[in-house]
């Protein structure tokens, strides 16, 4: 009898096959959010938060210290470290234009990989190998832009990168990350890394609210790469975000996680089980959200970028203002781009 053309290495491709047909217990579409929208979100975001699996928080009332200052051109770069809701310590950079007395809007800048951390985004150049190449090729100092624009920012450093990287300083070892070891471990404990970058952010919302000038400041969240992932899992789960722009990361998950290997930090425990990527970005809905993607970012791929936007746009339109929800493609490679950004959050934060 002969036997069937042998496959001793279809695991992968029979993953991405469920993956790709497996219903979404939680999805738009699947679980009702057009015939009651409000009720799908809140039961949706519960679900969401507990697939990040948030961690008991310690720490409810942060001190923080000023490490220190720096004028650069068209702001001051202040350097802190503020309590974490676990009782580390988080590293942020608070970027405060000249002139500036009384912000009229917050704006949270959060950097992807590399072993640079908050400090490409912020503007900091130290001359460390393939920083300059980093903040060239992919634009990352969009935070510093936002400051000369008149934004005041704050681009914390999330756990497992530069100052914060468990295997030392990233540059040295040549590991630009530890977020495998952070979610290999937070698995166990029914977390997730993506999960306690999202409370790490959440709290220095907290903290940004205890601050007289800027608590009751419209807020909103700019991210590239993993900053763009981070950018939608807390616009996903925290309403506080009154605009968002997730740079280089938006399209269909069986399409850019499933189908090529990325960070350990990308994988998220049943995740899939429940929502495609366009599913978790109806929760931002009706708040402003502007996507993006290049022509050659093999992150957030076109083709992919495209279909999820569609399904989005009908969603934004159903339920909310269509054009809230804006997109740019442009010609280049995984980057920042500014182009319509800018005046995004001149619209919808400034007002």
């Amino acid at each position: 009898m002969a036997h069937p053309k042998l496959q001793f290495r279809s695991t992968i491709d029979l993953l991405n096959t469920l993956g790709t047909n497996m219903p979404r217990k939680l999805g738009y579409d699947e679980a009702g959010g057009k015939d009651d929208f409000n009720k799908w979100q809140a039961r949706a975001r519960k679900k969401l938060r507990e697939l990040l699996g948030f961690l008991p928080v310690s720490v409810t009332q942060p001190r923080s210290w000023l490490l220190d200052t720096e004028q650069v051109e068209g702001f001051s770069r202040e350097r802190w470290a503020l309590e974490s809701p676990f009782g580390d310590h988080i590293m942020f950079y608070r970027l405060v234009p000249d002139g500036m007395e009384q912000p009229d809007c917050v704006l949270l800048a959060l950097h992807g990989h590399g072993p640079f951390g908050a400090d490409a985004v912020a503007g900091v150049f130290l001359d460390r190998p393939g920083e300059k190449e980093s903040i060239t090729n992919a634009n990352y100092d969009f935070g510093a832009q936002f400051a000369r624009r008149g934004y005041l920012v704050y681009a914390p450093c999330h756990r497992g990168f530069a100052q914060r990287c468990d295997h030392g300083n990233p540059w040295e070892v040549g590991q630009g990350s530890s977020c495998v070891d952070i979610n290999a471990r937070a698995i166990l404990l029914g977390s997730t890394d993506i999960g306690i970058r999202v409370q790490d952010t959440m709290h220095l919302i907290d903290y940004i609210r205890t601050q007289p000038a800027e608590k009751k400041a419209p807020l909103g969240c700019v991210g590239l790469s993993g900053g763009g992932h981070t950018t939608e899992m807390l616009a996903a789960v925290d309403t506080r975000v009154d605009a968002a722009s997730i740079q280089g990361y938006f399209s269909y998950w069986t399409e850019q996680i499933m189908d090529q290997t990325h960070c350990n930090c990308n994988y998220v425990p049943h995740l899939l089980e429940y929502f495609e990527q366009d599913d978790v970005c109806a929760l931002i809905c009706p708040r402003p959200l502007l996507v993006t993607t290049a022509t050659q970012d093999t992150v957030a791929p076109q083709k992919s970028f495209r279909k999820a936007y569609k399904a989005l746009k009908a969603i934004y339109r159903e339920h909310g203002d269509e054009k809230a929800l804006q997109q740019e493609i442009f010609d280049g490679g995984h980057a920042f781009t500014g182009v319509k950004a800018f005046g995004f959050f001149d619209r919808y934060l400034k007002g």
